[in-house]
């Protein structure tokens, strides 16, 4: 577990930009629902992305760039990469406090931070790196081009702010463990496997038992390219010292689409 002085809460809960009067972080309470707990009783490693992900859709909504007002502008975000660090998941319903703030946008690049507290305790934080895209070519927007309003009054905290992985590992054929179909299941509304669909998927190669048995510190992933319904995937599997490493292939190209990485204490 990890202790931290908060931000401020309750009163004064957002800090407010000078120029935009909006919001620079968004928090709210979260009671770990049945469905997003694993056999263990806690909140899952998979339910602690999907929570990262509705935080900051629920944010980017406040903030003017939620997926309907990035529709109309013929964009859509794009998550490159994803860290979570956890300290201690909390139980099947507990109430806990979710919060999340963007950092300072560069050019074309926005990193997202989380965290998920008990009082001051932190038991979970994390961070993803997004763009935008453009709907029609596919191609890597500017910030300040989809209406992200780059004038926030950005807040300077960071966490898990060391260098994201550069994947550069080409597994052995006896490490692939899997091959897996793209269905209905794993659409998102931008018609491609949704990412916390890939982390289901790579967790799932293990029985309940070995995952019971693993003390997971971090999981990472990096999105290379999307996927979609009808696509069939090679999933390869393979121990890193203590860690696990994975590598999702498209087997029509054998193209990269996702690789993740399990860190264990």
């Amino acid at each position: 577990m990890k202790t931290i002085t908060a931000l401020p809460d309750r009163e004064g809960v957002f800090s407010r930009g000078e120029r935009c009067g909006m919001e620079n972080f968004f928090e709210k309470d979260y009671l770990v629902p049945s469905s997003a707990a694993d056999p263990a009783g806690k909140l899952s490693i998979p339910g602690i992305f999907d929570l990262c992900m509705d935080l900051a859709s629920e944010h980017a909504q406040r903030l003017g760039v939620g997926f309907a007002d990035m529709a109309a502008r013929r964009a859509y975000w794009v998550a490159v990469r994803t860290r979570v660090r956890l300290y201690d998941r909390p139980a099947l319903m507990e109430q806990v406090r979710a919060r999340t703030w963007p950092g300072k946008p560069g050019a074309v690049k926005c990193d997202r931070f989380y965290r998920l507290s008990r009082g001051d305790t932190v038991l979970a934080e994390g961070r993803t790196e997004w763009i935008g895209q453009n709907t029609d070519t596919g191609r890597v927007m500017k910030i300040g081009d989809f209406g992200y309003p780059t004038e926030l009054d950005h807040l300077p905290e960071k966490v898990c702010q060391e260098p994201f992985t550069r994947f550069r590992d080409q597994p052995a054929e006896e490490d692939r463990c899997m091959t897996y179909t793209v269905g209905s299941r794993d659409i998102d509304m931008g018609r491609h496997m949704n990412n916390v669909a890939y982390v289901r998927m790579l967790l799932g190669t293990f029985s309940v038992a070995e995952l019971e048995a693993m003390d997971i510190a971090e999981a990472e992933v990096s999105y290379a390219d999307a996927c979609r319904e009808g696509e069939t995937l090679a999933v390869y599997r393979w121990r890193d010292g203590k860690d696990w490493r994975f590598l999702v292939q498209k087997t029509a190209d054998e193209s990269a689409a996702v690789q993740m990485v399990l860190r264990l204490r």
